[in-house]
């Protein structure tokens, strides 16, 4: 991920408010991690200027000034209903939810159209995890490139279509709207505020005392496809394996098809239905999945990378990139590689 550029919107001396929207059947990694970001980034500053103010300050919000109740059996106290959102807010977060929380929430008129006025109302945005289906619930996606977890990432494109998602990224920022991948992913979106509000530096501070990368190598592809394999239907489990297996050879849908002995015509229907994606879409993804460790972690020439990897020339490689990850190899390397 690119290092976010200082926000000249977020006043370098003032505290900011961050606010989480939480329901029932949240998941508390994503309220908690998120926000023990922004906490110890406050802590840190204090130790190092005791006279000034938090940079943050933490509010919960939600339908019902009751304790929470979250997926994992825990309970949070809101601080407030969230249409009392504090005027000051500058940062409106929503957090995920398991099983049918999610869908509740956007079955939630009330919340959803309150939801979005107030996104119109902060300085930024943002979702973690399956809140951005929340988020593009309200329109306050729309048009805008976004990301969730990879479980989530065909019903975002499939429901909101107005969303221009981006599957494999850890967190996406489109100009102050923040949206991140599964859980976890949070805390990095978290850890990237903290430097486009305070700079690097103190992130870098924070990522240490969390035990975090201050960048994480990769996308989140590189946890989703072969945990993703497990759940395919027969034949397409083994054929995922084969093809991962044979990248630099031809791979197009007469082969694949005669490999499950299938008619080229059924087989990318039923390809398409598996898999989410078409046979060339989502060969070119494993041969990209293929080429980023190797771009991170070799010093192996580019033009080598891409036979490797089965995408027949370097120029072919450097299209397959800029259509998926929106950079070329050259770039994805240099900000991407090992330390």
């Amino acid at each position: 991920m690119p290092t976010p550029a200082p926000s000249a919107a977020a006043p370098a001396q003032a505290t900011l408010t961050v606010c989480m929207l939480i329901y029932p059947g949240a998941q508390s990694l994503d309220i908690c991690g998120p926000l023990e970001v922004f906490a110890l980034a406050s802590r840190q500053a204090q130790e190092q200027s005791p006279q000034r103010p938090p940079l943050y300050r933490l509010q919960l919000l939600a339908a019902d000034l009751a304790p929470v109740p979250l997926a994992a059996g825990l309970r949070l106290s809101p601080d407030a209903h969230y249409t009392q959102m504090p005027a000051d807010t500058d940062t409106l977060m929503v957090c995920g939810g398991m099983g049918d929380a999610l869908d509740l929430a956007r079955a939630d008129r009330a919340l959803v159209d309150w939801l979005r006025l107030a996104a119109t109302r902060v300085r930024r945005v943002a979702s973690v995890c399956s809140g951005a289906l929340l988020l593009a619930e309200s329109g306050a996606l729309d048009g805008r490139q976004a990301s969730t977890h990879w479980l989530d990432v065909a019903e975002l494109r499939a429901r909101y279509p107005r969303v221009r998602v981006q599957a494999d990224a850890i967190y996406t920022r489109d100009g102050e709207t923040w949206t991140s991948a599964g859980i976890t992913a949070g805390m990095d979106l978290a850890l990237a505020m903290v430097a486009a509000d305070h700079g690097q530096a103190l992130a870098l501070q924070v990522a240490k005392r969390m035990v975090m990368a201050s960048k994480r190598s990769g996308g989140q592809s590189q946890f989703s496809g072969e945990l993703q394999a497990l759940d395919l239907p027969d034949p397409f489990a083994a054929l995922d394996a084969w093809m991962r297996a044979h990248l630099r050879q031809r791979l197009d849908v007469a082969r694949l098809a005669a490999r499950v002995h299938m008619s080229p015509r059924q087989f990318a229907r039923r390809f398409s239905a598996a898999f989410a994606a078409t046979p060339h879409k989502y060969v070119e993804g494993l041969r990209i999945e293929a080429a980023k460790p190797l771009l991170e972690s070799t010093a192996k020439d580019i033009a080598r990378i891409a036979l490797e990897c089965g995408f027949g020339s370097a120029e072919a490689m450097r299209r397959a990139f800029a259509r998926t990850l929106g950079v070329a190899p050259s770039d994805y390397r240099q900000r991407f590689r090992a330390d």
